[in-house]
């Protein structure tokens, strides 16, 4: 009994293993032709590699003039990921630590056990965004797309993939998403494949990684234990093994297990953490080696020079030896002679109120601006001077939007995005541009050679709404099913609306005798403050993001309906109010309960939400259930149902009260003189009205066209 609602501790508030191996053995099993291009690529790879010999790479002491640069593009889904920001500083800061890390002068590379050091190796490399996009137009090199996951998986979603991806030839491709596998398991922290020729030619060939785990200044312990994690994933991009490839044996002793000769072979992926210990042969492990999962623990901070080797192989695969060619990186604008016109920020996403207002990053403290800097080039006109739409510039925007151009100094102008968007569905992702024309160049367009163009996108949201519902059986199964546990039917999974980015799955237990729990799978619920009881939530009751919310902890810590020192909710019907996540946000919703006297069970009967980010919602003030609405009293009825504007109610006795709700819970400002419901002022939907006469009660559901 108890298997079934432990299956969802295994997921934890951590990030979880890297599946590249997983992954390219899926790969390999669909594509044939790409498992001999690596088996004889491995063999070019070897061969290099003791041709090298024991060519110790320098430690760079700054990235000024790396031997390698690699443009790249962030594609990010979601601006929210499981309710961290992700936003292009954020980007900038993360690629920063990562050319770090690769070139051997992380913060704690001083730090590396003494062991090591005089193996530890650099890469002189530098990752840096891409400024020219695939059309000739001025980027930042970080794409925003509206939320979606399941890019981590080795297929299923290549259309789609290559679809969103850049000419895989000329950039390399990352992708933020909050849920790799789209499997609503939202800790997988990232994956990547190896060099490979058929991906690139499909435009697969990818990094993907979670934006939960991309922290905020480059530096912080926070910021670097994750970048630090995004270095192990960049090192498969590069054709590193993990570390514990092929495991230590006796047997083997000669067995290097990553294709390189100075990392020493593991007992097992992981284990030691961040303390030394040997493995079977009685060899230092090295626990801070970028590519094992030890460091996970908080000590990654090396590669070594059998590694740096490796990778530099690795650049002269097919599918990678063209990114870091000289006329690559011109047309992509990351040469060491940057392109004449650049673009600070090339994304703008719809401001958390809906209105089809952007900013670069959805909240309204976040201004819609960009800087916009001119290279071996010049404005023709004074600082200060706004350019002039049709004059010095053309634009493509969505209708309603704007753009103001200021000047503000020879090289330099700033990009504001005024207006709102008069569309704005979640399926208008808009790739617009502004071009720039003579008048606003000295020497005219010319002068900003091939790239004259600024290319924007602007992505929006679906406009918010109060989800209701009944409990469905499964993902697989997403029928209405009846949650009721007691002694006789003691475990009942069942899930939500599967639109959650979130798991939307929980579970009804009874767990014994006067106990009863709610299985979260570690999501939040309402709690009484300081302890896992969950809170009993009354009719008319506002749910708000300032609820307490508690969380689970593993066996037997679920969060707890009734227990013999918390009986609050004998016998009640109520709610209970949880957190969970849409589209990245943390949104705020609840379930009805029905619970037994003293604990003998409970059933779930309904739940709802509202998928605005933070949003409150109420619980129901009348009986909302639309099925389990009161229409016994005869001699009361409304019409016309749908209605337009007014609402007319027939009934012979005197009316009391009358009172309008939607289906959330919350009244509704609805005028009433005499028998007519003034309803012009409501939005369209579906809403109940109690009207309370002299001859009894009557609660009815109707439709407002």
């Amino acid at each position: 009994m108890s298997l079934f609602p432990i299956i969802g501790f295994a997921q934890e508030n951590r990030p979880h293993e890297c599946k590249a191996d997983e992954m390219m053995k899926k790969h390999f099993e669909l594509h044939p032709e790409s498992k001999a291009e690596y088996e004889k690529f491995e063999k070019y790879t070897q061969d290099f590699i003791k041709k090298m010999g024991s060519n110790k790479n320098s430690l760079n002491n700054r990235i000024s003039n790396p031997t390698y640069i690699i443009p790249v593009v962030f594609h990010v889904y979601g601006e929210s990921q499981s309710n961290v920001k992700v936003n292009y500083q954020k980007v900038v800061d993360l690629l920063e630590q990562i050319n770090l890390n690769f070139n051997g002068i992380n913060t704690d590379s001083n730090t590396v056990d003494p062991d090591f050091q005089s193996i530890r190796g650099a890469l002189s490399i530098e990752f840096r965004l891409a400024k020219i996009d695939p059309t000739g137009k001025a980027t930042s090199g970080v794409v925003f797309h509206p939320f979606k996951g399941g890019y981590g998986n080795g297929g299923g979603y290549d259309a789609e993939i290559g679809t969103d991806a850049w000419d895989n030839t000329k950039y390399m491709n990352v992708y933020i998403q909050n849920d790799l596998y789209a499997n609503k398991d939202l800790y997988q922290s990232g994956v990547a494949w190896y060099p490979d020729s058929y991906m690139t030619s499909v435009n697969t060939a990818r990094v993907v990684y979670n934006g939960r785990y991309i922290f905020n200044a480059a530096g912080t312990v926070a910021s670097n234990e994750f970048s630090d994690t995004f270095t192990h994933e960049f090192g498969h991009w590069l054709n590193l093994q993990h570390t514990f490839n092929v495991l230590c044996s006796t047997s083997n002793p000669g067995n290097d297990g990553d294709g390189v000769a100075d990392t020493p072979v593991e007992n097992m992926s992981s284990g030691l953490g961040c303390t030394a210990g040997n493995n079977c042969l009685g060899q230092k492990v090295n626990v801070e080696n970028y590519m094992g999962y030890n460091g996970s623990a908080g000590c990654y901070k090396m590669f070594t020079n059998g590694q740096v080797n490796r990778m530099l192989a690795a650049l002269n695969h097919p599918s990678r030896i063209n990114l870091w060619k000289p006329a690559n990186l011109a047309a992509t604008g990351v040469a060491n002679t940057p392109p004449r016109l650049t673009l600070s920020n090339s994304t703008f996403t719809e401001n958390l109120d809906n209105s089809g207002r952007v900013s670069l990053d959805g909240t309204v403290a976040s201004a819609p601006t960009s800087t916009i800097t001119l290279n071996s080039a010049t404005f023709a006109v004074p600082n200060g001077t706004t350019l002039t739409a049709g004059t010095h510039f053309t634009s493509s925007l969505p209708a309603g939007l704007t753009a103001a151009i200021v000047v503000t100094s020879p090289t330099t102008a700033t990009l504001t995005i005024n207006g709102a968007a008069t569309s704005h569905p979640k399926s208008q992702v808009l790739n617009s541009s502004i071009t720039f024309l003579n008048p606003a160049i000295t020497g005219g367009t010319t002068s900003l050679g091939s790239t004259t163009a600024l290319a924007l996108t602007f992505s929006y949201k679906d406009p918010y709404k109060i989800v209701t519902g009944t409990p469905l059986e499964s993902y697989a199964n997403p029928i209405a099913t009846t949650v009721t546990t007691n002694s006789g039917a003691p475990w009942k999974y069942f899930i939500i609306n599967p639109e959650l980015s979130d798991d939307a799955g929980y579970g009804a237990w009874y767990y014994g005798a006067n106990q009863l729990k709610l299985e979260t799978y570690w999501k939040g619920l309402v709690c009484e403050t300081g302890t896992r009881n969950i809170s009993l939530i009354p009719a008319c009751t506002t749910i708000t993001n300032a609820n307490n919310i508690g969380y689970p902890i593993g066996t037997p810590g679920q969060l707890d309906v009734y227990t013999p020192t918390y009986t609050t909710w004998s016998g009640k019907t109520a709610y209970v109010g949880f957190r969970n996540q849409f589209e990245g946000y943390n949104i705020n919703g609840y379930f009805k309960l029905i619970v037994g006297a003293n604990g003998s069970g409970y059933s779930v009967t309904e739940f709802r939400y509202n998928t605005q980010p933070y949003g409150s919602i109420t619980t129901p003030c009348t009986l909302l259930s639309t099925a389990d609405v009161d229409t016994t009293n005869s001699e009361t009825s409304i019409y016309p149902n749908p209605v337009s504007d007014v609402l007319n109610i027939k009934t012979k006795g005197e009316i009391k009260s009358v009172t309008v709700y939607d289906l959330s819970g919350r009244k509704i400002n609805a005028p009433v003189t005499g028998h007519k419901v003034d309803l012009k002022n409501c939005q369209s939907g579906t809403y109940l009205i109690d009207i309370e006469t002299s001859l009894g009660k009557s609660s009815q559901k109707f439709i407002k066209k």
